[in-house]
């Protein structure tokens, strides 16, 4: 399947409920993520298992591709029946990324109260854009706010949802959920301008790459995060010295809450979790319904 033919494919409210499914299952096992770098690339390959079957992402960056004309990223997901090994399912890495990523935000956003008001985006790429495509579907803001340092790539994003370009510190100001998708060195998401009950999503962004601050987390006080292993050894945006970590799934399930104090953060750099739930929605989508 194509990037194109996964977009036409996904249905983002369907999506989400399966990907709350598959992490509220304590059956699902993903290991670490490999990764080799070869000739100034990288290659990471991420497995995953459940329910019958097992989900392979392999993804790599590839810097001198632009200059080629070709993506930095490239990748693919497949999905393969555990029991028999048949391959039931391929498909570009890109798209089904996008979508399961903000599928798992959404989930995030529902639990912290960060679906209605104005949503504010940093960043212009392919997470922001994913982000704002679903959750703009799912949930009712009343206005969208776009920034990137690319000014041209904000008003193009931010047109397409009706919304407009904003500066980054009036955005953090006003907007009542803000989902940071950058590639920044240096915090983007500053904690002092933030707005009392504001819900913040920083997405996708292992080191090193920093988009939250330290009055980010201050006034946080618990960090909602997509796998504790895998936010605490890939990224510097959270230390568990600092303040209160408590996965996704433990929230789910009911083991442990996450205790916001003024904000409400929610932490995510993927998980091969995220990818066998979307490798089974697209495969049930197919029409393979017992799934």
């Amino acid at each position: 399947m194509s990037n194109k033919e996964v977009d036409q494919l996904v249905d983002p409210a369907e999506l989400v409920e399966d990907v709350e499914r598959v992490l509220r299952s304590t059956g699902v096992v993903a290991p670490a993520r490999l990764g080799l770098e070869h000739r100034g690339s990288w290659l990471g390959v991420m497995p995953s298992a459940g329910q019958g079957f097992y989900a392979v992402k392999v993804v790599g960056v590839y810097p001198g591709n632009p200059g080629r004309g070709l993506p930095l990223v490239r990748g693919r997901l497949f999905l393969v029946d555990a029991e028999t090994g048949e391959l039931l399912l391929e498909a570009d890495a890109e798209a089904a990324t996008g979508w399961r990523t903000a599928a798992a935000t959404a989930v995030a956003l529902r639990l912290l109260g960060g679906t209605g008001g104005v949503l504010g985006v940093l960043g212009a790429g392919v997470q922001a854009s994913y982000h704002l495509r679903l959750l703009t579907r799912l949930y009712r803001y009343e206005h969208v706010m776009v920034y990137s340092p690319t000014r041209n790539r904000a008003e193009k994003l931010a047109a397409q949802y009706g919304g407009e370009v904003a500066e980054p510190g009036r955005l953090l100001r006003e907007a009542d959920t803000v989902i940071a998708a950058t590639t920044s060195r240096e915090p983007v998401v500053l904690g002092r301008l933030l707005r009392s009950g504001a819900v913040v999503a920083s997405v996708g962004a292992p080191r090193p790459v920093r988009e939250l601050d330290q009055d980010t987390l201050a006034r946080a006080q618990c960090v909602l995060v997509d796998t504790r292993k895998g936010v605490l050894s890939e990224s510097d945006d959270v230390g568990e010295k600092l303040v209160e970590v408590v996965e996704l799934g433990e929230a789910l399930r009911g083991v442990k809450n996450c205790m916001p104090g003024e904000i409400r953060v929610y932490k995510s750099v993927g998980t091969a979790i995220l990818d066998l739930a979307i490798a089974l929605h697209l495969y049930r989508r197919l029409g393979h319904q017992d799934s």
